[in-house]
C-alpha cells in the first residue's frame, strides 16, 4: 500500500510539472515601456517615440494583464483613462489581443516582448474618408484636397510587473 501511495504522489507531482511548463509566458501583467513608429515602413531604424514620451509626461500609462483562462484587461490611465477587456492566445510565434495577432519577439528572461504592427498606406479625402486610390500620384491628381499617408511601422514594447 506504502508503493501505491509513492507512486500516486510522484505522478501528482509529474502531472503538476508538466502543467507549470505549460503555461504561457504571456501569463501576467505587462507594462507598456516604449511605443513609436519605426523610421523605415518595413519595421527597420530608429524609433520615433516623441508622441508616447509626450504622453508619459501627461500621467498616461497603458498596463496589459493576461490571465491564464484567456482573458484580459487593458488600463489606461491618465486624461483619457479607459478599460478594455478582451480575449486573448498565443500559439507558436503570434500572440493575439486586442482583436488583433502579431508576430512577437519574446526576451531570453521571459520579462519583455515587443510587437511590430503595419498600416498599410492609403489615401483620404477633405471628409476623412478613405479612398480607393493606391498610390499617392492618383490619390493627389484625384482632388487637390486629398492626402496620402504612406505605409507605417509601429513598435510596441512590453516589461513584465514582478
Amino acid at each position: 500500500m506504502k508503493k501505491y501511495l509513492i507512486i500516486f504522489a510522484l505522478g501528482i507531482m509529474a502531472c503538476q510539472k508538466e502543467d507549470d511548463e505549460e503555461d504561457s509566458p504571456f501569463v501576467g501583467t505587462w507594462k507598456v515601456i516604449e511605443m513609436g513608429q519605426y523610421a523605415v515602413a518595413t519595421c527597420s531604424g530608429e524609433i520615433d517615440d516623441t508622441e508616447w514620451r509626450g504622453a508619459k509626461g501627461k500621467g498616461i500609462s497603458i498596463t496589459m494583464e493576461l490571465r491564464d483562462d484567456g482573458t484580459g484587461t487593458e488600463t489606461i490611465t491618465g486624461p483619457d483613462a479607459e478599460v478594455t477587456n478582451f480575449a486573448w492566445y498565443h500559439q507558436g510565434e503570434t500572440v493575439c489581443f486586442l482583436d488583433a495577432c502579431y508576430i512577437y519577439e519574446m526576451a531570453s528572461n521571459k520579462l519583455s516582448f515587443f510587437v511590430n504592427t503595419k498600416e498599410e498606406a492609403f489615401c483620404m479625402d477633405e471628409d476623412y474618408n478613405v479612398t480607393g486610390h493606391s498610390s499617392k500620384r492618383d490619390c493627389e491628381n484625384a482632388n487637390t484636397s486629398n492626402e496620402w499617408h504612406p505605409e507605417t511601422c509601429s513598435k510596441v514594447r512590453y516589461k513584465k510587473d514582478i
